[in-house]
């Protein structure tokens, strides 16, 4: 007699925030590898929960899966959630949140939460976040921790985080993101904003949302140390929306600053940049690196990304990792990724072959996994 196939309510609020971030590539990412599990036959039934859209085209809608929608309006849904005003719909049996916002259950109802813990990076580098988000983020982690049937992460490094807090590691379990949830490059498009920005050739990629976290300005110092010495104008760019806390360098030779663009552009500045840069303080994951090794790009890498260090074996890091505090070590490996050939070559072998092997068709499945047990 085949399994019976869970029902799931897939909480996926951070997709309606003006800049979703990672956790919104995450979820976007998860919801692509669902798709291909359903096609497999090994899927669940699932359900996303938001709060509400806008009144024609909901974006939601593109996932072809059914909706509920929240009546309360996305900034209030969260305070809402923490405070026990709202609480997850009933009839599924499990609601899983792709963050720590994450709406808790009715009294008695026979479902099972379960969150996922992106990071702590609130309490590794507290300077780089506000005192609001510290209070929020602690808080939301102590309601999972007491709430939730089960725990994700999606590293060794974020799993011995929350075990050092005190959470029962029995509780927590370790997907690995994919590195596959970008569609193919649109390169007409990637010309055009390219010339919109006058950029000719070659160049250095960085990608992220603009906040203190991803540690732009020590990657700026370093690039303006290192760009006098290269054998070409070689310029910096840097993609993401603009978050808090940073504001887009300007007037720094060199360096150009795009905003966000779409996907399928992304995509193609992937494959035509000559190398990727990446110097954030502290990642739970980093899906960038990835995006852009996936494409054969040699990457330069801050050693606290798991997605390229968090290797659980002796192989050699497929990305030249740095110190992320030390400008001088990070335009030493810049120059490095940039000039060498050899190191070049290498790292783009093993880095696209790392990359290649995360996939978000595994990531669902192991979901699916966790699902079915929690059922």
């Amino acid at each position: 007699m085949p399994e019976r196939s869970p029902s799931v309510l897939l909480v996926v609020e951070q997709l309606r925030r003006r800049v979703p971030g990672g956790i919104g590539s995450f979820a976007r990412g998860l919801l692509g590898g669902l798709a291909r599990c359903g096609g497999d036959g090994e899927g669940v039934t699932t359900t996303l929960l938001a709060s509400r859209g806008p009144r024609a085209g909901d974006p939601l809608g593109a996932f072809g899966l059914p909706v509920v929608t929240s009546p309360w309006p996305g900034r209030l849904l969260t305070r809402a959630w923490d405070h026990r005003l709202a609480h997850a719909p009933e009839g599924f049996d499990v609601v899983h949140a792709v963050s720590l916002a994450a709406p808790p259950l009715h009294r008695g109802s026979p479902s099972r939460l379960a969150v996922t813990v992106h990071d702590v990076a609130w309490r590794r580098h507290p300077e780089a976040t506000t005192r609001r988000g510290r209070r929020w983020h602690e808080a939301a982690l102590v309601r999972a921790n007491r709430d939730a049937a089960a725990l994700v992460t999606p590293s060794r490094l974020v799993a011995a985080d929350l075990a050092a807090w005190g959470v029962d590691p029995a509780r927590v379990t370790i997907v690995p993101g994919g590195a596959d949830q970008l569609p193919p490059p649109d390169s007409a498009a990637t010309a055009a904003l390219l010339g919109r920005v006058a950029v000719e050739g070659e160049f250095v990629l960085t990608v992220g949302t603009l906040e203190p976290r991803k540690n732009l300005g020590r990657l700026v110092q370093a690039y303006a140390q290192v760009r006098p010495s290269l054998p070409g104008p070689w310029p910096l760019v840097i993609v993401g929306p603009a978050g808090w806390g940073v504001a887009p360098p300007r007037h720094v030779e060199g360096v150009v600053f795009t905003g966000p663009v779409a996907a399928p552009v992304l995509a193609g500045l992937y494959g035509r940049a000559r190398a990727f840069a990446y110097v954030p303080l502290t990642e739970g994951y980093g899906l960038p690196p990835l995006e852009a090794m996936r494409e054969g790009t040699p990457a330069l890498v801050s050693d606290q990304v798991p997605s390229v260090h968090d290797l659980g074996d002796d192989a050699p890091a497929p990305a030249r990792l740095v110190d992320p505090l030390d400008v001088g070590e990070i335009a030493v490996g810049l120059a490095e990724v940039l000039t060498d050939e050899a190191l070049r070559a290498d790292l783009a072998r093993r880095g696209a072959a790392h990359a290649r092997a995360r996939t978000w068709h595994d990531a669902a499945r192991r979901y699916v996994t966790l699902w079915r047990s929690l059922a």
